[in-house]
Order: C-alpha cells, then structure tokens, then sequence
C-alpha cells in the first residue's frame, strides 16, 4: 500500500508539472499574441521600411487590436517587405485600406490599419494591402530645431524692437499724429461720399447729355453731302486763286494801280499840295472868305 502511495503521488506531482507547463506555455503564447487556432483571414501587407517590426506584433484598427503579425519576408525582386498579417474571424478589409507603423510607449512598433470607407467592397483573404513608413515626430521636430531657432531669434529681435519702441518718448505724439490722419481720412472719405451722392449724379447726367449731343452732330454729319460740299469749298478756293493772281497781275487795272509808282506819287502830291492850301486858309483866311454886312465892296 505504501508502494502504491508513493507511485500513485509521483504520477500527480507528473501531472500537476505538466498541466503547469501547458499552462505556462499558453500563458507565454497569450501573452505574445500567438493564436493557436488556425484563421483562413489573412493578408499581405507590403511596405519599403517595417521599422524595427517583429513577428508576432499586434495588429491594430481604430485602436482595437484585431490581429497579429505572423511573420516577415523580404523580396528580393520588388525590394519591398511582405508582412504576413493574420486577423480576428469576421473582421473584414474595405477596398483602400493602408497600413502604417505606430509605436506605444515604450517604442515597440506595432502596425496599423487604416480603413477605408467600404464604397467598394471588401478585400479578399490573401490580397495585398499597401502600406506607408511610419512618420517619425522626433525626427521631424529635430529637423525642424535649426528652423525654430531661426524663428525665436527673429522674435526676440522683434520683442527687442517692440520694447524701445514702446519706450520711446515720441511714442504717444506718434499715436496722436495717427489718430489725427486717421480722423482726416475719414473726414475726406464722408466728403468724397458726399460728393458721389451729390454732385456725381449731376455730373453723369451732364455727361451722357453731351454724349448724346454729340452723337446727334455725329449722326448729322454722318448724312451731310460732304463730297459737294468738298466740291463747293475747292471751287471757292479757285475763284480765290484766281482772283489773287489777277490782283497780282500788271495787266490788270489793280495790278497797274497796285504796281505803278506814279499813282503814289500823284496821290503824295495832291495831298501835300492839300497840306498847304490847308495851312495857307488857316494864316489868311480873308484872302478866300470876306463877309460884309453892308454889302460887297470892290477893291
């Protein structure tokens, strides 16, 4: 009995040792993320860098975890990662989804699915989801520190500025001069205002009055008989012409009269000749008027 005691106590503590590991194993397996059952749902998803991500990795969509990473492949042909995903039963992949690496915390990389709207219907097990590099904010905030110094000097400065402008004595006279040619503006603009409602309207008015009055003398002169009267001006023009050269010629009495020198000589001799009868009756008058209240008398 003893024999059977002691055989029978080292089958539990075998028993108990391997349930132990079984559920050791699982408890590692769980904790991992490895499914042991068997999933028909799996995808490919195809990236240029998978940063740092391992085997066995969660698979997220919408923050929720609904698969994992099976395992990594590189192509050599295509130069391009292949992550062989395995997701939850029942979960379906809309036509358009990517995929993106995020990190948690401690900067374990874990990919990311990026749903589409669904519009054009699901994708089938074994399709191949396109996947982008995931967007480093470090990185990009260290290459952005050279730019943001730059801009922080620039603001100092500008605070520096901001500082003695405000310290300036001439600062509230500026202000003052502001606010005057502030007022002044608006003043001009009331009265260019003013000047639109008022004496425009007028001034258009005047104006398409003119228009219109020219448009008439336009019309007017549109229908005159410009060719007779062009006719009647050169015809004119003749006559002119020849009127002067007649005038001009020595053939022609004004001619003769305009081209002969006697006609001014005798006209300059007469009216010397007038010059002294005119003086000679101013100093004796009596030798050409006598009066006589008694009658004639003969000398």
């Amino acid at each position: 009995m003893m024999k059977l005691s002691a055989h029978s106590r080292e089958i539990k503590i075998a028993l108990t040792t391997l349930v132990a590991i079984v559920i050791i194993y699982l408890g590692i397996m769980f904790l991992k993320g490895i499914k042991l059952a068997k999933t028909d749902n799996a995808y490919v998803v195809v990236m240029e860098d998978v940063g740092g991500l391992a085997p066995q990795s969660p698979v997220l969509s919408n923050g929720l975890e609904v698969g994992v990473v099976k395992r990594l492949t590189f192509n050599t042909q295509t130069r391009l990662v292949e992550a062989a995903i395995e997701l939850d039963k029942g979960y379906t992949v809309p036509r358009g989804t990517t995929a993106t690496l995020s990190k948690d915390m401690l900067g374990a990389p874990k990919l990311k699915l990026v749903p589409a709207s669904g519009a054009d219907g699901f994708l089938a097990p074994g399709d191949t989801i396109h996947g982008f590099p995931m967007i480093d904010l470090m990185e990009t905030a260290g290459d952005l520190m050279p730019t943001l110094a730059t801009m922080l000097l620039r603001a100092d400065s500008l605070l520096a500025s901001l500082n003695t402008l405000a310290a300036s004595p001439t600062l509230p006279q500026t202000l003052d001069n502001l606010q005057c040619a502030t007022n002044n503006l608006r003043n001009t603009t009331h009265q260019l205002n003013d000047i639109l409602q008022g004496d425009m309207p007028t001034l258009i008015a005047r104006v398409d009055t003119i228009g219109a009055n020219l448009q008439h003398t336009t019309a007017q002169l549109a229908q005159a008989d410009l060719a007779n009267m062009a006719a009647t001006t050169q015809a004119t023009l003749d006559q002119l012409q020849l009127f002067t050269t007649q005038l001009n010629s020595p053939q022609g009495t004004l001619g003769r009269l305009m081209a002969d020198p006697s006609l001014y000589n005798n006209l300059d001799s007469t009216m010397l000749n007038a010059s002294r009868l005119l003086e000679d009756l101013r100093l004796h008058p009596k030798r050409y008027v006598h009066f006589s209240l008694f009658g004639k008398k003969d000398k």
